[in-house]
């Protein structure tokens, strides 16, 4: 009798749970890079422009499978916390580098220094476009938190930034690129005050206007005379403009 014999094919051998792929191992380079130049985490947006991502939110996916592996740290809804538990991991190839973005800007200016008092800083989110309606600091529309001294903008409950675009509030010293820092309203805001607004049907998206109330009609002013007033009846009022950033 034949003796029998397994000819069934052998099972691939399965990866080791903490062998990262090769963006991955871009990451954690990525990382660790940043953290000795800057001496403090990046941005999940950093990440993504250094390591050739298209948003935070993949870095978000990626994080997650590096942490889960034992390969970083960081705590759940706190930017800039992301450290590498497990430093030295193997270089990524040529190949793997060529898919890196090239020309990848720098991370920003202006980054903690390593011995700055975590209690003087508050991190604010910039969001992105805001639609009327929309949630002003939901996770899809936060593209980056900034370190700010809270001598300046005060406690950070609430704070946001909004990237200035177009040119109508040059006359109040508010220009295109400029980040303008937001303190939400809890009632309604004074003659004179420079708000961040919508209006449905004419201002889709958030604008900054200064606020002015003439009897019964509110109306949002521009500082340019090539701008018109906006009516602002039905506008609601995400916040007030309490500090305007610009880098040069």
């Amino acid at each position: 009798m034949d003796d029998l014999r397994n000819t069934a094919e052998p099972r691939p051998r399965r990866r080791p749970r903490d062998v990262p792929t090769a963006r991955q191992r871009t990451i954690v380079q990525v990382i660790e890079a940043y953290m000795r130049e800057h001496g403090c985490s990046p941005s999940n947006r950093d990440i993504a422009d250094q390591a050739g991502l298209a948003s935070p939110s993949s870095v978000n996916h990626h994080l997650r499978k590096l942490r889960d592996a034992g390969l970083v740290s960081y705590d759940d809804g706190c930017p800039r916390t992301v450290t590498v538990s497990r430093p030295g991991l193997r270089a990524a190839r040529p190949a793997d580098q060529a898919r890196r973005t090239s020309g990848s800007p720098r991370p920003r200016a202006g980054q903690p220094r390593k011995d700055a008092r975590r209690e003087k800083i508050a991190w604010v989110p910039v969001a992105g476009r805001i639609a009327a309606g929309g949630p002003i600091l939901a996770q899809q529309s936060i593209e980056d938190y900034w370190p700010l001294p809270r001598e300046v903008v005060g406690a950070d409950e609430g704070l946001f930034m909004l990237k200035v675009v177009g040119d109508s509030m040059t006359g109040a010293g508010i220009f295109p690129g400029d980040l303008v820092v937001i303190r939400p309203l809890f009632e309604a805001p004074r003659n004179g005050d420079i708000v961040a607004a919508t209006v449905d049907g004419i201002e889709p998206e958030c604008t900054v206007k200064t606020y002015l109330k003439a009897g019964r009609r509110v109306w949002l002013m521009p500082h340019n005379p090539a701008h018109t007033p906006i009516p602002g009846d039905k506008a609601e009022f995400a916040g007030k403009v309490i500090a305007v950033l610009r880098q040069v």
